[in-house]
């Protein structure tokens, strides 16, 4: 076999399974005037830009990126 020299292509690393949401997942998210808040998983929405959640949180719902998820609430 002849080497190239050419360095071999690297992988994307997969994202983790922990950013798997499902419904019903209690989670901590920060919302879009800063404000952290515990919310429940309604629905996982996929769309052509990505994965959006809807959450509920009180007597409000919000439809937010996975970026705003600060953490998985056990």
């Amino acid at each position: 076999m002849i080497d190239s020299g050419a360095m071999p292509a690297k992988k994307k690393a997969s994202k983790p399974e922990q950013d798997a949401y499902s419904v019903g997942d209690r989670l901590q998210v920060r919302l879009s005037a800063g404000r952290i808040v515990e919310a429940t998983v309604k629905a996982v929405v996929t769309k052509t830009g990505g994965v959006r959640l809807q959450v509920s949180f009180g007597n409000e719902t919000a439809l937010i990126y996975l970026w705003q998820v600060v953490e998985r609430i056990r």
